[in-house]
């Protein structure tokens, strides 16, 4: 039997990348502009498979009319 993947948060629960997930706890706020994951990465000479999924965290979402 396979084990289930993932950190046992929840399933719904996305993931985030080493800078995001530090930058959350007080006074490491300032690693978001750290992460550098703000683009999929797709594997070379793949359709559709990704070498490198974008980090889901909110600091990365694009601001309407403009640059984050």
């Amino acid at each position: 039997m396979k084990r289930p993947q993932g950190t046992g948060k929840g399933a719904d629960t996305p993931w985030l990348s080493a800078e995001c997930a530090l930058a959350l706890r007080p006074g490491y706020e300032d690693l978001h502009d750290a992460c550098h994951q703000t683009a999929d990465v797709p594997l070379p000479g793949s359709l559709g498979l990704l070498l490198m999924r974008r980090c889901p965290c909110a600091c990365h979402a694009p601001v309407a009319g403009g640059a984050r």
